[in-house]
């Protein structure tokens, strides 16, 4: 089954490269990839830069409307799944084959999430860690797959958020049903045009979805925070640990460097415990 990604990015060039870089490599059934984009004036020549390096990637500019932009794109799919990443996540370790009967055959299934598994037990929260255990009603698929029911965690836990736009695949159909409806309603009321935005307008549907998430034994997707391109969501902690200005990623852009995947710290990938967690991308620059 093939998938269609679409990555968000706004002035993170160097960054959105890695993350390219890491869905080539581990996740194989990502055969289309588009990025949407918006970027300040002074980042415009590293876009252009990156569109050289990745010929393949279909490059959309943020127009208007981001919530049009995404409704079009999901549109344009060929695919019966989409996928959603933003530019500051790693595909850190190889996603298995996805097989068509998660959808097919599991009409309870409202995700797959890249971000989940049992080495999930932590939640992240204005700069602390807080317990996300994984869920009692857990289930194992062909001993492949986790498989358990959003409904039952409490408000907040990564168990029970079923909607996100970070290391998420949906069904085509529904996404762009849930999308058009967001881009219908904007004739009514005014949203913000950023991806924090569009996830948080996409709640409305959490109560209609299906009861269930599914996702692999281990998680093999991160958000690594280390800075902040958007105001939109300020309780959304970032560089706590490993804080990297946008300007000084984009100078090691402008003079050639790039990240490398393998260089990366693969003991603390081992031990992710929480979706969003800092690594020190900087290890892998070369």
């Amino acid at each position: 089954m093939l998938i269609t990604s679409i990555i968000f990015s706004k002035d993170r060039p160097l960054q959105l490269d890695l993350t390219l870089k890491s869905v080539y490599k581990n996740f194989s059934q990502s055969t289309s990839n588009i990025v949407i984009y918006d970027c300040s004036p002074e980042f415009d020549a590293s876009y252009v830069k990156l569109k050289e390096e990745h010929p393949h990637v279909q490059w959309w500019k943020q127009g208007w409307s981001l919530f049009k932009d995404v409704w079009v794109a999901i549109g344009s799919s060929d695919d019966d799944l989409v996928c959603f990443f933003t530019d500051d996540g790693i595909m850190f370790s190889e996603s298995p084959e996805i097989h068509p009967d998660i959808f097919n055959n599991g009409p309870h299934v409202a995700c797959f999430s890249l971000r989940m598994g049992i080495n999930i037990d932590s939640r992240s929260h204005k700069g602390e860690l807080f317990p996300d255990l994984p869920q009692k009603d857990l289930e194992i698929l062909q001993d492949k797959w986790l498989i358990w029911r959003r409904s039952l965690p409490s408000y907040g836990s990564y168990w029970s958020y079923s909607l996100s736009l970070d290391g998420h695949i949906f069904r085509k159909e529904e996404m762009f049903d849930m999308v058009g409806e967001l881009v219908y309603l904007q004739g009514y009321k005014e949203f913000k045009q950023n991806p924090n935005k569009l996830e948080e307008a996409l709640q409305r549907f959490w109560t209609s979805r299906q009861q269930c998430m599914v996702s692999h034994k281990n998680s093999v997707y991160v958000n690594s925070p280390n800075n902040r391109v958007s105001d939109s969501c300020l309780d959304n902690m970032s560089g706590e640990k490993h804080s990297y200005s946008s300007e000084k990623l984009l100078q090691f852009f402008t003079e050639g460097k790039r990240i490398n995947l393998d260089l990366l710290d693969s003991a603390a990938l081992s031990q992710i415990r929480c979706p969003h967690t800092e690594i020190d991308i900087l290890k892998g620059l070369q």
